[in-house]
């Protein structure tokens, strides 16, 4: 007779599918993704990126994105890939780890949000409108929403615990079965709420980009010949290459998220079903399976950009041209400090140019 703690060979299957995908997949998407955050704030540091509003949102979008793959992705791999638990080895790191995981989980995307209205608000057809897109209100929206949601989580310091399941198997979550409630509900609806709200936002930006594109073919065409014609068009190119990368990075967001919004909306219609042993292991692997794939979204920005954006594809490849240009000056020559500080030099102005010029003369100097 079989057991009520019995699970079927497909359920092993999947846990063991489970298992090999975050080993794999989840270790491949942390590496990729620790690389792609660096290199993506080191571009939108750059000279011809920084002085632009949207570079500010995505380089808290990005920012935020490295802290959750070190905070909230690589404990999940380390424990469901290779079952080493370690958030609950203190009470206090338990709580810190789902604090950042909430906080981290909202802001990310909320930088998105802030792009999008950023973008909105420079394809407007009104001046007036446009000028409201300025680096210093970049800056407050993002330190505000930082933190709001920062103090809308600090619950998790107060109701978060260790909680023993069996011998040597702990889990860092809440005891109280209203809080749990609140918890759910509340994830069920970001998970919901966020993905649309962008998705409506980039709509919204697709279609006034397009009336600005008809708009400009008029002027194109009365003002052709004329040097002015030239700075509108390198205005809206730029701010046309951000769009398809604010773009992108929204669609992914969405595609990679709603799995998991879908099942979270599935778990709260079935919690008061009872559920079978196998049944309960089914819904936790599945579970596990569409988190990794929201992972995805955090560690894929870099090389998406570089797909869809001339600009940031220039970017890189200065940037990672200027970084050679250092690994082979000091492998070759360590010693020589003021060459360096020259390197660097050129590093914060952006121009690969003054390295030839202090390499063939050094008595050259920069001004």
């Amino acid at each position: 007779m079989p057991s009520q703690y019995e699970i079927s060979d497909s359920t092993k299957l999947l846990k063991l599918l489970e298992k090999y995908l975050f080993q794999y997949g989840g270790s491949t998407m942390i590496v990729l993704g620790f690389i792609g955050c660096v290199l993506s704030w080191l571009v939108y540091n750059r000279k011809t990126l920084r002085k632009n509003p949207c570079s500010i949102y995505m380089t808290a979008f990005h920012i935020s994105n490295f802290m959750y793959i070190i905070i909230l992705i690589l404990p999940s791999v380390l424990t469901v890939g290779y079952d080493i638990i370690f958030i609950t080895d203190s009470l206090g790191l338990c709580r810190f780890t789902l604090y950042m995981a909430f906080s981290l989980d909202i802001i990310s995307p909320s930088c998105l949000v802030l792009a999008s209205i950023d973008r909105l608000l420079v394809t407007s057809p009104n001046a007036l409108t446009r000028r409201r897109s300025t680096c210093r209100l970049a800056c407050i929206s993002v330190i505000c929403v930082s933190l709001l949601w920062l103090l809308f989580h600090s619950h998790a310091f107060v109701f978060m615990s260790i909680i023993q399941l069996e011998p040597n198997n702990f889990i860092c979550y809440t005891q109280s079965l209203t809080y749990f409630t609140a918890i759910s509900c509340y994830t069920l609806g970001k998970s919901i709420i966020i993905p649309s709200l962008l998705a409506s936002l980039g709509l919204l930006t697709i279609r006034q980009v397009q009336k600005i594109g008809q708009t400009r073919s008029v002027a194109d065409v009365s003002m052709l010949g004329t040097r002015s014609n030239i700075g509108i068009q390198s205005i809206h190119s730029k701010d046309r290459q951000l769009v398809r990368i604010l773009l992108i990075d929204i669609g992914i967001y969405v595609i990679f998220t709603y799995p998991s919004a879908a099942f979270n909306l599935y778990l709260q219609i079935t919690q008061y079903n009872m559920k079978s042993f196998n049944q309960q292991n089914v819904d936790t692997s599945i579970q596990y399976l569409c988190s990794l794939c929201s992972y995805i979204s955090y560690c894929i920005g870099l090389f998406s950009n570089l797909m869809v954006s001339k600009t940031f594809r220039k970017e890189s490849v200065s940037m990672d041209f200027v970084y050679i240009l250092i690994y082979f000056h000091i492998t070759s020559s360590c010693d020589d400090v003021s060459s360096l500080f020259i390197i660097f030099y050129t590093i914060k102005n952006e121009d690969v140019g003054d390295y030839f010029i202090t390499s063939v003369n050094p008595t050259h100097t920069l001004n």
